[in-house]
């Protein structure tokens, strides 16, 4: 054993700096091809394997400079230099590069981004390590010009991103974007002057005249849209956007982007932007709203966690020119040296360095090049040409359209999860461990559906006619404030208030169960079989609405028992954990081998006349059969109108919802896949339904009038 302890050290003393710089090259490999995926994916195991990569990287890189510097103090004694370690020290630049990354990622995270004064310490020392190293070269003729332009090119690079990092973070975000301070009209001179006349005698009054109020474009707006809200052209006169890779789209979103930028740092808005986004969304039909805050976001998560800033534009493709040259040169100059004295393996990994640096950039300035970005660029410079020929090689290599984020909403079921989990030795087992245990089961009980094209139907229609009868700011504030209760009140059900005036967690609840409940006894056929392929029901029984319901519903549970920051605050999971233990000791109690409709009925069959408050008191926060009072109540509605009452309640319940998050934590769900919630705050932002229009008026003007 203590033989192949020593002879496994032996191995790692010979040829560590060779296994850590190829590490670092992989994981960089890994990163260039897989953190593109992570803003249109929602797939655990591949963030989790981003997360890694992207941690370990820097790590490795490090540890590699380091383990460089000291083999080179370990030698400094001798008197002659050993060409073996004057390439190894001509690793040392490419490890700058590494440390760079690629331009897709600079961040992991948002408060990866607050933590660049760390990086940009890290960037010192780093670079000064590797410089220390490359002084070896100094009188090495051969490896000398090759290892400066490396070490040029990993220097900008490592700066670009810690430059990313500051200009990524919220405080200069916040800066960047706020307005030059506006006193308004000087009201200390007009006062003096209203003074001065009425102690001449003059008989003086103002007379104010304000800025138009929002009502004179919104009723322009408002004859001039359609009722289902389709045109023949958009609002900015570009044709209707049936392309799935639709220049004028992307035009317009970066166009919408730059004005509501501000809402994500919680600036304020006017209701200038207000009417703009308006008028556009309602001459839009569903799937250009939806296409647009799709390709708005995509432009803030390229703001948050890449290099965009520096290097997506016309600038940045130059520079990318200019690395991707000097790393060629570099090449050749090595290519054409003396390797004599240098091991053949080390000269294998100098070229796989090189090939793979030009590699990277190549990657790069073609990322560039495709982007939208490139487009908005293009544009700005009056090269619309080049423009149509980028947007129209995209539709060819991406004939279903460029997917900018998941496009998928994660599902959990409350009825299923406590059907399901078992008191089973694996899961007490897990249950020892709290944090374990709810990281299994967000794991095994949750699973994803793309987002149902009737749902963005129902909702883009619901939301645009609220926002077309409202007009003034107590009808906006109203529509945020509502979470179920406008419905019932515009629906005639007064008789359900008492399930939506509580707290907003226990009615997702109560509602959540109360649809599973509906759902399941409505059809024997099982959920999700056609959200998946896009097509209808083909149950002559069943309603259009009764599956997106159930999709809203899971999801909203989804978001208060797995994402409760993005929730408001409450005591969701108390009442969660309450009503899932009743529920278990009800199935446990019921359940004979009964399938998932039948245990369900079992529920629906117990008697509940009388309120459980007054049976079990408050100490218990369960709504389980509180949930089945109001499910017993909406089946006695016709199936049609049950259908849609709940699913407008859902609507509702998802805008207040997405209105009461924090922009930050909307903002920290975009490296993750995104939400769908994220889309519904946006479109609800550029409806005019937003917290953040608080300039109603603009200026007054205010003049002086005279009596005769």
């Amino acid at each position: 054993m203590q033989i192949v302890k020593e002879s496994w050290k032996r191995l790692w003393n010979a040829e560590e700096i060779r296994i850590l710089v190829l590490a670092s090259l992989g994981f960089q490999f890994g990163l260039v091809f897989f953190s593109p995926l992570r803003k249109r994916t929602s797939q655990r195991l591949l963030i989790l394997l981003i997360w890694l990569f992207y941690l370990v990287a820097d790590y490795v890189a490090v540890l590699a400079l380091g383990n460089l510097l000291k083999r080179q103090n370990e030698t400094a004694d001798i008197n002659h230099s050993r060409p073996s370690n004057d390439l190894m020290a001509f690793w040392a630049p490419f490890l700058l590069l590494h440390l760079g990354g690629p331009d897709t990622i600079t961040s992991y995270s948002i408060e990866d981004n607050e933590l660049w004064w760390r990086h940009f310490l890290g960037l010192a020392v780093q670079v000064g390590v590797a410089f220390l190293v490359l002084l070896e070269l100094a009188a090495v003729p051969r490896l000398r010009v090759p290892a400066a332009l490396i070490f040029i090119a990993g220097l900008v690079k490592y700066s670009e991103r810690t430059w990313s990092l500051r200009s990524a973070s919220m405080d200069q975000l916040r800066d960047s974007m706020v307005r030059k301070p506006d006193p308004g009209p000087d009201y200390a001179e007009f006062m003096e002057t209203y003074v001065w006349r009425r102690e001449a005698g003059q008989s003086a009054y103002t007379k104010r005249k304000n800025e138009p109020p929002p009502t004179a474009i919104i009723s322009t707006s408002t004859s001039t849209s359609t009722d289902t809200g389709t045109s023949n052209s958009n609002p900015d006169g570009t044709p209707p956007g049936n392309k799935i890779y639709d220049k004028h789209l992307i035009l317009k979103a970066y166009k919408l982007y730059k004005q509501f930028k501000p809402v994500v740092v919680d600036l304020m808005l006017s209701f200038q932007e207000r009417q703009d986004s308006q008028k556009y969304f309602w001459e839009s039909n569903v799937s250009q709203a939806f296409k647009v805050v799709e390709i708005e976001l995509s432009f803030l998560y390229d703001i948050f966690h890449t290099k965009r800033i520096l290097i997506w534009s016309l600038r940045g493709c130059l520079w990318r020119l200019i690395s991707l040259g000097m790393i060629s040169f570099a090449f050749l100059l090595f290519l054409m040296s003396d390797k004599r004295g240098y091991t053949k393996p080390d000269i294998i990994i100098s070229y796989v360095l090189l090939g793979s640096a030009l590699f990277m950039e190549l990657v790069s300035l073609l990322l560039i090049m495709i982007s939208d970005w490139m487009i908005v660029a293009l544009k700005k410079h009056s090269q619309e040409k080049l423009a149509d020929v980028i947007t129209k090689a995209m539709s060819c290599f991406f004939p279903k359209g460029k997917r900018r984020w998941s496009n998928s909403m994660l599902q959990f079921s409350l009825l299923t999860y406590s059907r399901e989990d078992k008191k089973t030795i694996f899961n007490q087992i897990l249950g020892m461990i709290k944090k374990v245990k709810e990281m299994w089961d967000n794991f095994w009980f949750t699973f994803s559906v793309r987002v149902p094209p009737k749902l963005e139907e129902l909702f883009f229609e619901e939301l645009k006619t609220k926002s077309m009868n409202a007009r003034n700011t107590s009808d906006f504030k109203e529509l945020r404030d509502c979470k179920g209760e406008k419905v019932l009140e515009l629906e005639k059900y007064d008789h359900l208030r008492w399930s939506i005036d509580k707290e907003f967690d226990e009615s997702i609840l109560l509602w959540h169960i109360a649809t599973d409940l509906c759902f399941h006894t409505d059809t024997d056929s099982p959920p999700y079989q056609n959200i998946e392929t896009g097509h209808d029901r083909n149950d002559k029984n069943s309603n259009p609405y009764s599956e997106i319901s159930l999709v809203m519903s899971n999801y909203l549970l989804y978001l208060l028992i797995m994402q409760p920051s993005m929730m408001p605050a409450g005591i969701g999971k108390i009442r969660f954990q309450d009503t899932c233990d009743e529920a278990k000791n009800f199935f446990r109690r019921e359940e004979r081998g009964l399938t998932k409709a039948q245990a369900r009925e079992s529920l629906m069959d117990v008697e509940t006349e009388v309120d459980p408050a007054e049976v079990k008191g408050d100490r218990s926060k369960s709504v389980l059969f509180d949930a089945c009072r109001l499910a017993k109540e909406l089946n006695l509605l016709a199936e049609d109108e049950r259908w849609q009452v709940i699913s407008k309640v859902w609507v509702e319940m998802l805008g207040y919802a997405a209105i009461s998050c924090k922009t930050y934590f909307h903002a920290k769900q975009l490296s993750m896949g995104g939400e769908f919630l994220t889309h519904i705050w946006l479109l609800m932002a550029h409806m005019g339904i937003g917290e953040q229009y608080r300039i109603e008026a603009g200026h007054a003007v205010a003049k002086l009038a005279f009596n005769n």
